[in-house]
C-alpha cells in the first residue's frame, strides 16, 4: 500500500514525531511511504524530525480555498493509494489538487477542531484520526458525523528514551543542575507556558537551582524568554536543540508540567509517563481524559500559579508521591500508547478508507479499554 503523507503548518514538532514513527514502523515491503510539505517555513523542521526524501509543495490558502501547483504535480508524479493529511489545511488541499483517493486527516490538538470542522464538514469523504476523545467531541459539535471519526493514541518508544538516558543527555543539556522541570510546547497561549513560569519563577526561590526546559520555538517561547529577562530570571530557561524529540527531553526531567488554560495537545503526557518522570497538569478536559489526581499524576485549577507551585515544590520533594504517581502512569502507559497498536491501528483505518468500510471498523481507543 502506497500513503501519501501531506503536512500543513498547524503539523509541529510533536506531530512529525508521531508521522516519523509510524513510518518507521510501518515499512518494509507492504507499504510505502512519501512525505510533502504545502507549508515553505516547514520544509527545514521537517527535516529535522522526519527521515527520507520530503517533497516541497507551497501552497496558497484562504478561507475557503487552497492552491498548490507543486501539490498537483506531485499528484501526477507518484503513485498512491491512500492520502494522509496532517493539519486541516492540508486537507483542505489534497481534496483539491489531488487525484481522487482516500483521504484521512490527524488532528492532534483540540485548538485545531474550529477550523477542521468548517472545512471537513461539506466533504463526507474525508475521515478523521483524532489523538484524543476531546477533539472527537468537538468535531462532532462542529458537525462532523462520528463514523467518520475515529481515536488513535500513542505512540511512545519506551527504547529511545532509555537510550537517551544511557547517553546522558541532561548533562549535555543542564549539566549537574537539578532539579529540571521539563515544559509542554511548542509554547502558547492555550498551553499557558507563562502560568507555569510563573509557578516554578515560586519555585526557584526555595530552590534557586531549578531549571525550566521549554521546548521547540514559537512567538509565545520568545515572549516568556523577554519575560523573564525583564524580571532578572532568564536564567531559569534552558532551551534545548530544536531538533531534539520527546524522548530526550523527557531524559533530562524531574518533573513534567503542562500548565494549559483551555484544551491542548497531550502527546507529550505519553512520553513523559512512559519515562517515568513525575507530571503536574491544569485540570482542563484533554489532561483530564488522560491523568487523575494523585493517581498517575498531580492536578490543579488552571490559572493558579501559586497553587501549581505547591504542587510542583511537592512533586520534587515528595519522594514516595513521586515514586506512587509514576509507578501507576508507566504501567498505564504501556497500555495506552503502545507503538505496535498505534502502528496496528494506522494499518486498519487505511484498510477500511481503502476498501469503503467505516473508518472505526477494528480500531480500538486504548485508552477506553486500558
Amino acid at each position: 500500500m502506497r500513503v501519501l503523507h501531506v503536512l500543513d503548518g498547524t503539523c509541529d514538532p510533536t506531530a512529525m514525531q508521531v508521522l516519523e514513527t509510524l513510518r518507521s514502523r510501518m515499512g518494509g515491503g507492504a507499504f510505502e511511504h512519501h512525505v510533502a510539505v504545502c507549508d515553505g517555513p516547514m520544509a527545514p523542521i521537517s527535516r529535522e524530525f522526519i527521515s527520507g526524501e520530503i517533497h516541497r509543495a507551497e501552497a496558497r490558502f484562504s478561507n475557503w480555498a487552497a492552491f498548490s501547483p507543486g501539490l498537483k504535480a506531485l499528484g501526477h508524479k507518484l503513485t498512491f493509494d491512500v492520502i494522509h493529511a496532517w493539519g486541516p489545511r492540508a486537507a483542505s488541499l489534497c481534496a483539491a489538487m489531488l487525484p481522487p483517493r482516500p483521504i484521512v486527516v490527524t488532528l492532534l490538538d483540540p485548538a485545531l477542531a474550529d477550523d477542521a470542522g468548517r472545512r471537513l464538514r461539506p466533504m463526507p469523504n474525508i475521515s478523521v484520526i483524532a489523538g484524543s476523545q476531546v477533539v472527537r467531541r468537538r468535531l462532532m459539535e462542529r458537525g462532523v458525523a462520528p463514523e467518520r471519526i475515529v481515536v488513535i493514541r500513542g505512540p511512545v518508544d519506551f527504547g529511545a528514551i532509555n537510550q537517551a538516558r544511557n547517553e546522558d543527555v541532561r548533562a549535555a543539556l543542564v549539566g549537574k543542575q537539578a532539579p529540571v522541570v521539563l515544559m509542554s510546547g511548542p509554547a502558547s497561549k492555550a498551553g499557558d507556558q507563562f502560568t507555569g513560569l510563573w509557578a516554578a519563577a515560586i519555585v526557584a526561590k526555595v530552590i534557586p537551582s531549578l531549571r525550566v526546559i521549554m521546548p521547540y520555538a514559537s512567538p509565545e517561547r520568545a515572549r516568556l524568554q523577554r519575560f523573564m529577562c525583564d524580571v532578572s530570571m532568564s536564567e531559569v530557561i534552558v532551551l534545548p536543540p530544536p531538533e531534539w524529540p520527546w524522548a530526550k527531553l523527557v531524559a533530562c526531567a524531574d518533573a513534567f508540567l503542562i500548565p494549559a488554560s483551555a484544551d491542548t495537545c497531550t502527546e507529550p503526557i505519553a512520553w513523559a509517563m512512559a519515562g517515568g518522570v513525575p507530571i503536574l497538569g491544569a485540570a482542563v478536559r484533554s489532561v483530564a481524559e488522560i491523568l487523575a489526581d494523585r493517581s498517575n499524576a498531580l492536578l490543579c485549577k488552571p490559572g493558579e500559579p501559586r497553587t501549581m507551585a505547591a504542587k510542583l515544590l511537592m512533586i520534587l520533594e515528595d519522594t514516595g508521591l513521586r515514586r506512587q504517581i509514576t509507578e501507576v502512569a508507566r504501567g498505564q502507559a504501556y497500555e495506552v500508547f503502545s507503538a505496535r497498536q498505534f502502528t496496528e491501528n494506522h494499518r486498519q483505518v487505511y484498510e477500511n478508507v481503502l476498501n469503503t468500510r467505516p473508518v472505526g471498523d477494528g480500531v480500538r481507543d486504548t485508552a477506553m479499554v486500558a
